[in-house]
């Protein structure tokens, strides 16, 4: 029982300097969420929320001993959430195959890849006999210089 005193009273001691500790839960729950072999279902992000939302509602009462605990559990499980969030934000359908045909969109960038190829950046795609395709799309062209290739003409 000793220990769980000693572990209070340092709590306790620190009250009023716990706050910078907050950005560091979050960012845990951040790294979690990225630690996860899955992508976790929309759902399971939601109900995170809610749990984050109870544990910072239940600390707000809990008391000076309980309360950080449970805010560090809430921060943590916000930033399981966010990250998710963000990641549902922003997500796109990702091609899960090797796609060679005809590829149609407009460039909007150039640059060259590790391997030093010319690589384009297209959006507005159109790829054949595929239904879900990406919201951008990048090809690279590989081979020696003067290589003949043939393509519709551009727009």
């Amino acid at each position: 029982m000793w220990m769980w005193q000693a572990i209070g009273q340092g709590i306790l001691g620190q009250r009023g300097a716990l706050m910078p500790w907050s950005p560091v839960m979050l960012a845990l729950g951040i790294g979690g969420y990225f630690a996860l072999r899955q992508e976790p279902p929309v759902w399971a992000l939601i109900a995170l929320a809610g749990c984050a939302v109870v544990a910072f509602l239940v600390a707000w009462k809990a008391g000076p001993l309980l309360g950080p605990g449970l805010l560090a559990a809430g921060l943590v499980a916000a930033g399981v959430a966010l990250a998710g969030a963000r990641a549902q934000a922003v997500a796109a359908p990702v091609l899960d195959f090797r796609y060679y045909g005809p590829i149609e969109g407009r460039v909007v960038g150039m640059d060259r890849s590790a391997s030093g190829a010319l690589r384009l950046t297209l959006d507005r795609v159109r790829l054949h006999r595929v239904r879900e395709v990406p919201a951008r799309v990048r090809i690279s062209l590989h081979g020696p210089p003067g290589r003949r290739c043939r393509a519709p003409a551009c727009e």
